[in-house]
């Protein structure tokens, strides 16, 4: 698989997922499903940070799970804390410090949701002597 590929399998979802973030914050009436905002920040999130852990995972393969664990938690929390910069500018948007800890909250679970998953797909592996497969 040639670099630009690679980056694009491996990157293109989080900043797709990016955008589609910013995107949403842009919208001047927004309402969250169900009326709760801090259940759609952190699902939302969650999501985000299970993508970040994938690439960050495949990008620096030397990292160990700590590292790949804690770069979820910073890129999701400053993400999270941009958005409710961004939102604070949206009219008929409100920016709230609540939000952007669900926003941290949720990242942080699609981290560990992740890492726990590759560290059973590795178990699972291991008696096989074969190695889990990234994109598979």
């Amino acid at each position: 698989m040639d670099m630009k590929t690679r980056w694009l399998l491996t990157w293109g979802p989080v900043v797709g997922y990016c955008l589609l973030i910013f995107a949403g914050s842009a919208q001047t009436t927004l309402t969250a499903p169900g009326g709760s905002d801090k259940v759609a920040h952190f699902i939302e999130y969650s999501v985000l940070g299970l993508l970040w852990a994938r690439a960050a995972r495949a990008t620096w393969v030397t990292w160990t799970w700590r590292a790949v664990f804690i770069s979820t938690i910073v890129f999701t929390g400053m993400y999270g804390v941009s958005d409710e910069m961004h939102q604070f500018y949206v009219p008929g948007r409100l920016s709230a410090v609540s939000d952007a800890l669900a926003d941290l909250c949720g990242g942080t679970l699609g981290g560990i949701i992740y890492l726990r998953w590759v560290w059973a797909l590795g178990r699972k592996h291991a008696f096989s002597r074969q190695q889990p497969e990234l994109f598979g």
